[in-house]
């Protein structure tokens, strides 16, 4: 299936992201609508910058709570359950475009922004996109 992004992210920062979103790692963000097991990490201090992290090695790799962490377990509750949502929403939208290509149906996930600065902590966003018609 071909997507069409249409997040409206303000800020330099997430328009970069949004670039790299419809560009190199558009097959990317695309996959990870329907893996549940995982969410999109844009860490640009990794190779690649942006890539599928599943749950626990995302709490291996960047640390959730206690003495610096750049997270709470709060957040992480939170992005899973707007990845669940998301997740269902895409499920849900897969199964209308099955039916009718010509409908275009939103999906989305969810992007953990991770601060190079060790004062800052870590963000989140959503990201949807569109399943072309006909495609």
């Amino acid at each position: 299936m071909v997507w069409k992004a249409f997040n409206r992210i303000a800020g330099e920062s997430e328009m970069v992201l949004q670039l790299l979103l419809d560009g190199p790692f558009k097959r990317v963000r695309d996959d990870n609508h329907v893996d549940p097991h995982s969410i999109l990490v844009w860490d640009r201090s990794r190779d690649p910058v942006l890539e599928a992290v599943e749950f626990l090695e995302l709490l291996g790799r960047y640390p959730c709570g206690g003495t610096g962490s750049q997270w709470a377990p709060s957040d992480f509750t939170e992005i899973l359950q707007a990845k669940r949502d998301l997740y269902r929403m895409s499920m849900a939208s897969h199964d209308i475009s099955d039916d009718d290509p010509e409908i275009t149906p939103a999906c989305g996930t969810v992007v953990l922004i991770i601060s190079q600065r060790p004062d800052r902590g870590h963000r989140w966003v959503q990201v949807k996109a569109l399943i072309e018609p006909g495609q």
